[in-house]
């Protein structure tokens, strides 16, 4: 595996056009394929114009997902939270869902802005390749400032020093500690950077916590993504796509995952949950 999959995509279908005015689209599961596990899930939807390939949905429209068993009949509906992958240019919506088990469902999304949309097909595991919430944090030894030049560890453009100060197994040892896996040069979603960047912004009010950035590629002076080599971390996290934020208490058991996209909101009550 040399290349990382950003904001996969896994499943499409076309919004049924009624008539009614509305906006046509078609809905994407955005969550990697063999990430969703059972019991509380977060599912990530977009949903996007098919004559222009642009995202569609805005806080202040509404979706609801209807999570429904292989043949359709309903199990239970969720709203949506909108969140933004670029700020104020596009973004898609996080679904919060209890998944009872392991297998292929369906799931409709309706909304009052977008004609209905569905069935989309979303395939659940038993055991996601993932490192989830309740796991002890992988120790990664990932590169630091103390033996790399701060250019060649990270593609950020605007780098936070104290990103790269600490490795993953370091940083998790020594107590707290939020992880981003991204490159924001590299990254085929645009989400890298603005995650990194959201992340930076909350680190300033929560200093006593460590924060770690993993630039996923070893190499990200190359001209080509044929060239770029995954670092090891990747591997050792399980991680299908990026970007990715870890978030790890006391004892290095993770508290909170968040793949692709988070609010504020969802950052701040998980850097609170674990601050000293």
């Amino acid at each position: 595996m040399k290349r990382l999959i950003g904001m996969a995509v896994f499943a499409a279908l076309i919004f049924a056009s009624c008539g009614s005015g509305k906006v046509d689209g078609f809905a994407q599961i955005a969550s990697a394929n063999g990430n969703v596990g059972l019991g509380e899930q977060r599912v990530l939807i977009a949903i996007v114009d098919p004559k222009t390939d642009q995202f569609l949905g805005a806080p202040d429209v509404s979706a609801t997902a209807t999570l429904r068993d292989r043949i359709g009949s309903p199990i239970d509906e969720y709203q949506g939270d909108f969140i933004w992958i670029v700020p104020d240019v596009r973004g898609l919506y996080a679904f919060h869902m209890d998944i009872p088990g392991p297998g292929t469902f369906q799931v409709t999304v309706k909304s009052e802005a977008f004609n209905d949309a569905g069935p989309v097909g979303l395939v659940t595991v038993e055991d996601p390749g993932v490192v989830v919430v309740g796991n002890d944090a992988p120790r990664s030894e990932t590169r630091t400032t103390a033996d790399h030049a701060i250019s060649d560890i990270t593609s950020d453009p605007n780098p936070d020093p104290s990103f790269y100060e600490l490795s993953v197994a370091d940083a998790v040892a020594s107590g707290p500690t939020v992880i981003v896996f991204g490159t924001p040069a590299w990254c085929t979603s645009q989400a890298c950077g603005p995650l990194l960047d959201q992340v930076k912004a909350l680190s300033t009010e929560y200093r006593d916590l460590n924060y770690v950035h993993v630039e996923v590629y070893e190499d990200i002076h190359v001209s080509s993504f044929e060239e770029l080599t995954l670092v090891p971390s990747v591997v050792d996290w399980g991680l299908p796509a990026e970007p990715w934020v870890f978030v790890t208490d006391s004892n290095g058991i993770v508290t909170a995952s968040f793949e692709g996209v988070a609010s504020d909101d969802e950052l701040t009550k998980a850097f609170e949950a674990v601050s000293p």
